[in-house]
């Protein structure tokens, strides 16, 4: 496997949103110097060291190693050190594909309409899970690893990080939300990646999601990734596990199947999954023992990982 990291995300960010104001800052002061945008350019095909970007661009290696830390505070080049004769060399690579910023309100009239919710991760309802599995929280870890029947301890709410190698793990969401208005869309939004020893960033892994008992999708994780510190991952963790995912965005509406904004299939409607029609809306994410790619699955909390949120659920 190459230690170096593919780019896997694609950021979106919102001037209305209060939260995404630092990052597009940074971002905006990262570009804003066109020596930067030429090593951002020089990194689209392949990841290189701080010397080679030196020479191909006729930069001082002084002065694209501070470009380079400023890219890599926004969030748009990864950092890496490889041993050499002579210490650790400085290599640098692509980190996202694409980020965009919105320049449009969020809150129109037909999204007041709308019902959102967030659930922390480790206030799971059930789970049938096999080891290696393991939970981890802000300050420390939570139980022991490897052991399916802590799952269910108390502690688990504190859970910011939890990962499992097969089975399925389920939320309940509640259905108190307005009912003056016809609801025609569902979506979850949660951060997810693969599940293996340490970290594995090319580790595939077959995720199925279901709704209400009802399966939507499966899609396939690109890997369990680390090779640097999640923006939002505690400083206890091990650099060498995990440490961030990918924000998965699964929507339901009457069209059919929606996976971040791709329409994937017309099998299951919003009207098939019988929203509010039970207390709670269930949530199911895991892998199926007869997946092609059995390779477990990590769930992330606003404390870890690269996105500040749990599983969102929301209904327009």
């Amino acid at each position: 496997m190459s230690d170096i990291l593919t780019p896997q995300k694609k950021v979106f960010l919102c001037v209305d949103n209060p939260a995404d104001h630092e990052l597009i800052a940074k971002m905006g002061r990262a570009l804003s110097v066109p020596e930067r945008v030429q090593i951002m350019k020089s990194l689209l095909n392949a990841s290189k060291s701080i010397a080679a970007i030196s020479k191909e661009l006729d930069i001082p290696a002084s002065s694209v190693s501070r470009h380079i830390d400023v890219l890599a505070e926004a969030g748009l080049v990864y950092v890496m050190f490889k041993p050499s004769p002579k210490g650790h060399i400085k290599y640098c690579s692509q980190a996202i594909l694409e980020f965009a910023v919105s320049l449009e309100p969020v809150g129109t009239s037909q999204e007041k309409k709308g019902y959102t919710v967030e659930m922390p991760i480790g206030m799971f309802s059930r789970c049938q899970i096999k080891a290696p599995c393991g939970m981890t929280g802000v300050e420390e870890y939570v139980e022991s690893f490897d052991d399916p029947n802590v799952f269910f301890s108390p502690k688990r709410v504190q859970a910011e990080c939890i990962w499992f190698d097969q089975g399925f793990i389920s939320y309940n969401f509640p259905t108190d939300f307005p009912r003056d208005c016809r609801y025609s869309q569902i979506t979850f939004s949660f951060e997810v990646c693969s599940e293996t020893m340490y970290y594995n960033n090319e580790w595939e892994s077959d995720i199925t999601v279901c709704i209400n008992q009802r399966e939507i999708l499966t899609f396939t994780s690109a890997g369990d990734f680390g090779g640097r510190r999640g923006k939002y991952t505690p400083l206890y963790w091990p650099v060498t596990s995990t440490q961030f995912g990918v924000l998965k965005r699964i929507t339901v509406d009457e069209k059919g199947v929606w996976e971040d904004q791709v329409l994937v299939s017309d099998k299951v409607r919003f009207q098939n999954l019988k929203i509010g029609e039970d207390s709670t809306i269930r949530l199911d994410i895991g892998v199926k023992e007869d997946a092609v790619h059995r390779g477990g699955v990590n769930l992330f909390g606003r404390s870890f990982g690269d996105y500040p949120q749990a599983i969102v659920m929301s209904l327009k």
